[in-house]
Parts: structure tokens; sequence; C-alpha cells
């Protein structure tokens, strides 16, 4: 007999990316099994896809007494899910349907001359304050 309480959250599993994180937690959901993730280390400094590395991923967790029953659903869900054969699917003719425009708009070049005047600027002041004293 343990003494481990079944209402304390337990990481489940460590997903690559808060994205993929909320994609189980739904699985979890449909499922009828509350899952929360909390972010992590790697997701707040902006590391996330290293699989190899658990602490930088976002971890997936459930109450302890809904552990086995998530970790059943979500290998289920693994193993039943279908993978996409992309050659029987029409994704219509490349570049039919997006529209092409030759030029960026003219706020976006003035945009782009102000922006790059000024950092050459910084760089003369930068460099007469430097050496000219």
């Amino acid at each position: 007999m343990t003494n481990e309480d079944p209402d304390q959250l337990v990481t489940i599993t460590t997903a690559t990316s808060e994205f993929t994180a909320h994609i189980l937690i739904a699985i979890l959901d449909d499922a009828g099994i509350n899952a929360m993730s909390f972010g992590s280390t790697g997701t707040a400094l902006g590391v996330t896809g290293q699989v190899a590395n658990a602490r930088w991923g976002v971890p997936v967790q459930v109450r302890r007494g809904d552990a086995d029953a998530a970790k059943s659903v979500l290998l289920a869900n693994r193993r039943d899910s279908i993978d996409i054969d992309w050659d029987m699917v029409d994704v219509g003719q490349p570049g039919s349907s997006i529209p092409t425009m030759p030029h960026p708009p003219i706020a976006a070049r003035v945009g782009w001359l102000v922006a790059a005047t000024l950092v050459v600027l910084g760089l003369v002041l930068g460099l007469i304050i430097i050496f000219g004293g």
C-alpha cells in the first residue's frame, strides 16, 4: 500500500513544444482525463524541440490517479493515428491562389530606408565619439 496522493500532479510525458503539449492535452481531454502543462525553462528561453533533453521540453501532467489511463490513451492515439498520403491529397496548382507582389509597398521601402539610415548614423556618431573625442 502506498501513501501517495492520487490528486498530486505527475508528468506523464514531455512534449517538444507548447503546441504539441496542447495537442496531447486535447487528446486526453477528449478521453475525459484532465491534463495540463506549465511550460518549462526551455520554453521560457525560447528553446524547444530538444527531445533528447527532457528538461527543455514542455511537461504534460495529470493527476497521479489518472496517470496509467492517460498513458494508455496517448499510446492508443499514437497507435491509431494515420499517416497522410500526400500523393492522394489535391493541394491545387502551385501559385494558383497566391497573389504575387513584384515590389514591397512604398511604406515598407521608406521604413527600411529610414531604419538603415538611422543605423548608419548611429555607427558614424559612435565612431566620432570614440575616436574624435
